[in-house]
């Protein structure tokens, strides 16, 4: 029943709101844009409880791509995890050609993959990660036969890149400070790496979004949810070939927003001996 009030009141109300917030305000609305766990959620839902204006949390804006997952749920006899927004961003604000500004923040593939299947244990393995009394073997092996691993290395090109127009590959990316602006015609962009420290992103975002101060209130961290004790074990079992952390590592994405050093030290770290 929570669920069900969840998508439909809870979820119809608050995309209600937004609207409301478009028509009445002149400050550009911000998209919280970005790939999944890679710690946006805390980002978003602290920037809507301390705003006015209007702010959304998407994954892509591909109005195809948001029916066949709403599809897929309804065949599957569930509800989408929420009401997505993104057939009003693209009706009032893209199509419209109205100024908007992108947040969006990226994560090494390796802990952004673990993190992600571990979100998903559930439907991954069948029962829950705190009820879960099989080994960490069979994690590993459905780990490598289920999960998109390629995700992250074409997120930006996917969804981004089409969502937005925007190529953040054209635009040097400064892999020391670990975030840039980036302004197009009508949108401005924001590239957070999301190891940064939640100072630094405070600072970034409230300068960003012209806001007198920030707090970045932390919601959605597997390390602090049932299944922490397993998430680390886990994290602690697994290693991985040359071939696969090269698949990974070996990438445009990696190279444009990492340096040489942490991607030797990834490979150190996640290394088969």
């Amino acid at each position: 029943m929570k669920a069900f009030l969840k998508y439909h009141i809870k979820d119809r109300l608050s995309l209600v709101q937004q609207k409301r917030l478009l028509a009445k305000t002149n400050q550009a609305p911000v998209l919280v844009f970005t790939m999944a766990k890679v710690g946006s959620l805390s980002v978003y839902q602290s920037l809507k409880k301390q705003t006015r204006f209007a702010v959304f949390h998407i994954h892509g804006l591909d109005e195809i791509e948001e029916r066949k997952n709403r599809d897929l749920c309804k065949v599957n006899g569930e509800y989408p995890g929420s009401r997505t927004p993104v057939f009003l961003i693209n009706r009032e604000i893209v199509n419209r050609e109205k100024p908007y500004k992108v947040i969006s923040l990226f994560r090494n593939p390796i802990e952004r993959n673990l993190s992600a299947f571990f979100e998903a244990f559930q439907i991954h393995m069948g029962v829950p990660a705190h009820s879960y009394r099989g080994s960490l073997e069979e994690i590993e092996t459905v780990f490598h036969s289920n999960l998109n691993h390629n995700y992250c290395k074409g997120w930006f090109e996917n969804q981004f890149i089409n969502g937005t127009g925007i190529d953040v590959y054209k635009t040097p990316f400064d892999t020391q400070k670990g975030h840039c602006f980036i302004r197009g015609d009508n949108k401005e962009v924001l590239l957070l790496r999301s190891n940064l420290d939640d100072k630094l992103k405070e600072e970034l975002v409230s300068d960003f979004c012209k806001l007198e101060s920030f707090i970045i209130k932390n919601v959605n961290i597997t390390s602090a949810k049932k299944e922490a004790g397993l998430y680390a074990d886990f994290k602690k079992h697994i290693k991985f070939s040359k071939e696969y952390l090269e698949s990974q590592l070996e990438t445009r994405y990696v190279n444009h927003f990492f340096t040489e050093e942490e991607k030797i030290g990834l490979y150190k770290r996640w290394m088969k001996g």
